[in-house]
């Protein structure tokens, strides 16, 4: 079996390889985030696996007042993210196990794309529940996969290359989030192909 460590170097060689494309990317996920959970004026956001920063481009037009921060594990993706010259957003290389802030300062954390990358989930969220206020919000995007497939495609993610760990399902998710002190407000499918989870700090 790999190493956790093993999972995010080929994550990090992963998406350095492809920072100049569009894997990932979902404009019906993002439509539907900003849609229905958009950030609210003055907050401190966090886009975690941000890439080159379109979502936290995005998050900007909303308003100008929100604090944005992100974090990628690849370092030619943030250096793309800075080239966008995002007003008000700090980027940083880093690693989701071990975010660069303070206790229980952000208000928000989008999760796109991302979570299925991460080898140790029950760590990660300890970490985003650190970092949020009580109150604080996170929602997750993800690929969504029916059951017999998403069983299937779990025996083989280790023997892959690009870095993902695991595919979920509401239940799973929902277990990693119970475990670390969240509640879950609302799960909703998107397409036969993504879903959204969100969750609050207790």
């Amino acid at each position: 079996m790999k190493s956790n460590r093993r999972y995010k170097e080929e994550s990090r060689l992963f998406f350095n390889k492809v920072c100049n494309k569009k894997h990932g990317n979902s404009e019906k996920l993002d439509a539907s985030i900003l849609g229905s959970y958009p950030p609210e004026a003055g907050e401190r956001v966090i886009d975690l696996g941000c890439g080159d920063g379109r979502f936290l481009e995005k998050l900007r037009r909303i308003d100008s007042s929100i604090d944005l921060y992100g974090v990628d594990i690849s370092e030619k993706m943030i250096a793309a993210g800075k080239e966008r010259r995002i007003p008000g957003c700090t980027l940083e290389v880093g690693d989701a196990e071990n975010l660069p802030y303070g206790d229980q300062i952000m208000d928000r954390i989008y999760c796109l794309n991302s979570f299925h990358h991460y080898p140790n989930p029950q760590r990660v969220a300890e970490e985003l529940r650190r970092v949020l206020k009580p109150g604080g919000v996170l929602i997750v995007g993800e690929v969504y996969v029916l059951p017999g497939l998403r069983e299937i495609i779990n025996l083989l993610l280790p023997y892959g290359w690009t870095g993902d760990y695991r595919m979920y399902s509401k239940k799973s998710l929902n277990k990693i989030f119970k475990n670390n002190n969240f509640i879950n407000l609302n799960f909703k499918v998107i397409d036969p192909f993504l879903f959204t989870s969100v969750y609050m700090v207790k």
